[in-house]
């Protein structure tokens, strides 16, 4: 193993409106990037919604005042982590109340839409904690139940609230998630993940790619993509449902999805040479998955439409790596051994470990980590020139595909305070998005005929 590149933080800043920071928290002073879908089909943003309803049972309605008058009137005893919604993200939105008598999907949509147009009317619910990994919950019904009405939601937790120390600091990304919702763009990165020689004629578009299987039922699975530019934002989804028993089927659905997803890239881009960089997620794909992915990409007759496509399969992996020299200390004082975040090293050709979870410096003597417990977490990233059409027109460098990995790893709106998460989003969210998916295909619904959400990041 040995070293190959290390990506630092600060060269990743993120833009936004009023200018750049590596700090996502300076959103409260540079204003979000963009109030609506830069990429959206006519799709209207922020600025179409006249009020945000807080939804609740009737048992915790002081909670549910204390979240309604922070929302309007920010935290009054620390302004700066937050100021209020609409003072942070430049919305003049009404924050509304409204009570439910049980945690039931249909009775809490019932209310909603006695209560205002949905068209104008964005819903913030709260339940209790549920472990998201049961798929039954209230969780993700009441999630499908709005999602299957072209309505996306935010849920927040009875148990976040009356955590003091946890809600305070979750009250700014909790809006940025309801921002990026609505369809505004809270922030980017402001340099291209990819360096081409002629940007003004290149387009880039970062693809995640993936197939999850059903929770409980194995032979249904659904795969999906989920689509960015070359500065991480947001250009929309698509998703299929298919039969996990036959490999034909899998095959035959995985490119049909590649051909709806190829064709809609290309028909919004205006440049000669365009660029297309895959990323899939090893966890839930098996070697009939693989091949699957392998043989859809080669039936595809649009992929070779791309000047260059590149494709990076990202799993989690066991390697330890410490760093003894490591600058990083704990409160008392002692050396953590925790490593730079973003370091890479070769394994072997086209495979690398990348170092996600560790230290990271800021700049001014500024030291932090990413990780409170447990050891770093490193990714493997292997590149698969086997399953890459034969098109390289452009020979963009590994490093600048693996600079595609550590950027989506810049852009998690759910964790605002990690510099970095552990994987890039390109498949962070692929349970989400496969799990709610499969909810609406079992109640007859097709995600591909609704038109809002799949230009809204409603899975965040």
């Amino acid at each position: 193993m040995k070293l190959y590149t290390r990506f630092d933080p600060t060269e990743f800043a993120l833009r936004f409106a009023n200018g750049t920071s590596v700090n996502a928290y300076d959103i409260i002073n540079l204003e979000p990037l963009s109030p609506s879908p830069i990429y959206g089909e006519n799709i209207e943003g922020a600025n179409r919604y006249k009020s945000l309803i807080i939804m609740y049972q009737q048992d915790v309605e002081p909670l549910a005042q204390k979240l309604a008058e922070d929302m309007k009137n920010g935290l009054q005893e620390n302004r700066k982590i937050f100021p209020g919604f609409n003072q942070v993200l430049k919305t003049d939105i009404e924050i509304d109340m409204v009570s439910f008598n049980r945690y039931k999907a249909e009775d809490i949509y019932d209310v909603y839409t006695h209560h205002g147009s949905p068209e104008k009317v964005f819903p913030l619910i709260i339940l209790p904690k549920v472990n998201r990994s049961i798929y039954d919950s209230i969780y993700y019904k009441a999630k499908a139940i709005f999602l299957a009405n072209d309505i996306p939601s935010q849920v927040i937790t009875e148990d976040l609230i009356r955590d003091s120390n946890r809600y305070r600091w979750s009250l700014l990304s909790i809006s940025i998630q309801i921002f990026a919702k609505m369809g505004g763009v809270p922030y980017a990165l402001d340099r291209s993940m990819i360096r081409v020689g002629d940007p003004s004629d290149t387009s880039i578009a970062i693809m995640g790619l993936g197939i999850s299987i059903h929770p409980i039922h194995k032979k249904r699975g659904v795969g999906f993509v989920t689509v960015f530019d070359h500065n991480g934002v947001w250009n929309f989804m698509d998703a299929n449902v298919m039969s996990m028993n036959r490999q034909e089927d899998m095959s035959e659905k995985i490119a049909s999805l590649l051909e709806r997803s190829i064709n809609k890239i290309l028909s919004k881009s205006s440049k000669r040479n365009n660029i297309l960089v895959i990323h899939y997620s090893g966890k839930e794909v098996g070697r009939r998955e693989e091949e699957a992915i392998k043989n859809a990409m080669e039936s595809a007759d649009s992929i070779n439409k791309f000047a260059s496509i590149y494709v990076l399969k990202i799993r989690d992996s066991d390697i330890v790596i410490g760093y003894q020299d490591g600058p990083h200390k704990t409160k008392n004082g002692t050396f953590t051994w925790y490593p730079p975040i973003g370091t890479v090293f070769q394994l072997k050709p086209d495979v690398y470990a990348m170092i996600t979870t560790g230290y990271f410096d800021l700049g001014l003597n500024k030291v932090k980590a990413n990780i409170h417990r447990g050891l770093p977490t490193v990714k493997i990233i292997a590149r698969h020139r086997e399953i890459e059409p034969l098109n390289d027109d452009l020979s963009v460098s590994n490093i600048d595909l693996l600079a595609t990995v550590f950027g989506m790893s810049r852009l998690n709106y759910v964790a605002i305070s990690n510099p970095v998460s552990k994987e890039p989003v390109t498949i962070r969210y692929s349970k989400e998005i496969a799990w709610i998916t499969l909810r609406l295909s079992e109640n007859g619904i097709d995600l591909n005929r609704l038109s809002r959400i799949r230009y809204v990041m409603w899975f965040l």
